[in-house]
């Protein structure tokens, strides 16, 4: 009985070897931004250690979190770190400079993923302005290979909010950008809402949007009925990859007569929130963040009600408007 029971505990730790030696664990991320600032301006918040606490995305979730920067800053072996259980653990090493042009860290990540690798910046003057580009070349521990492909989507938009947040600091105030707000858990009251359907790609959403409401409130305005609150957008199902999303969009009415228009309750429940303030392209980012803050903090999504948006100030591009969306995700008890 002893020598079966060996024998299949070695067969499960062989198969599960195998499984994991068919991917390769590599992470390969480029991202590049054009920021309204001089090249030489640029290049010295990323060369010094001692600015990225302003800009870190990786310690964005966590505004209480700290780096340690050993050495000059600017110089090769010159270190930063951070450690902090929300947070998560990391380590940039400079390895060379050139200035104004190029930058190279070693970098380690061990949590929330175990990851080992090199950093490459890239910066070219572009009529007064600095062209950066940020590359990730890495590799996730072994019995992480399998989701290789979710470490480097997470990577992917950590660099992307990186370069936002440093374009943020050195650009003139007058240049567009877009603002994150941590809300944390807060109570979300009982809504009755009316609500018409889309399905298709995440792209066609904010003309969807705009459309399904102006025909919501003219049917409500013909019914003699005023919503009660701001616009909503349920989640109900989402394919990263594929880009596709199923989302109810809605208006609350309270307890109006609202006909034979298709109405649904959401109960008072706790959320999760994040506030967008300015371009709703950064809506992707807002979730992100929102899922970082749930894992830092150790809370669980309650899978029972879907995740949504409010739009508190609906941005309208052809007015040239800005808008104000809050993401929300439901926490469980």
């Amino acid at each position: 009985m002893m020598t079966t029971l060996v024998f299949v505990a070695a067969f499960c730790v062989v198969a599960v070897l195998v499984y994991m030696a068919r991917y390769s664990g590599r992470v390969r991320v480029t991202r590049s931004r054009l920021i309204d600032a001089p090249i030489d301006v640029v290049f010295a918040q990323v060369q010094d250690f001692a600015h990225w606490q302003a800009w870190n995305p990786w310690l964005a979730h966590s505004p209480d979190a700290h780096l340690t920067v050993s050495g000059p800053g600017t110089r090769p072996g010159s270190q930063c770190a951070w450690n902090n259980p929300r947070a998560g653990i990391g380590l940039f090493e400079l390895v060379s400079s050139r200035a104004p042009t190029g930058i190279q860290h070693r970098l380690r990540l061990q949590q929330p993923f175990l990851v080992n690798g090199r950093s490459n910046w890239t910066f070219a003057e572009r009529d007064g302005k600095t062209e950066v580009r940020w590359q990730l070349k890495a590799r996730v521990a072994f019995f992480m290979r399998a989701f290789s492909p979710t470490v480097q989507g997470a990577l992917d938009l950590d660099c992307r909010y990186g370069l936002d947040r440093l374009a943020s600091l050195l650009e003139p105030i007058s240049a567009p950008r877009y603002q994150l707000t941590l809300l944390g858990a807060h109570d979300i009251p009982a809504c009755r809402y009316v609500f018409q359907s889309y399905e298709g790609a995440i792209q066609g959403l904010p003309l969807a949007l705009r459309q399904t409401l102006a025909n919501l409130r003219a049917q409500l305005q013909a019914l003699g009925v005023a919503p009660t609150g701001a616009p909503l957008a349920f989640y109900l199902k989402t394919n990263i990859k594929l880009r596709t999303t199923v989302c109810l969009i809605g208006l609350p009415v309270g307890d109006a007569e609202v006909g034979s228009l298709p109405v649904r309750d959401m109960p008072a429940h706790s959320a999760y929130g994040v506030r967008l303030q300015g371009d709703t392209g950064a809506l992707e980012l807002a979730w992100y963040q929102a899922m970082q803050c749930l894992t830092s903090e150790q809370r669980k999504a309650d899978q029972r009600l879907p995740p949504f948006e409010q739009y508190l100030h609906l941005a309208d591009p052809a007015q040239g408007n800005e808008g104000q969306t809050e993401v929300r995700i439901p926490l469980l008890p």
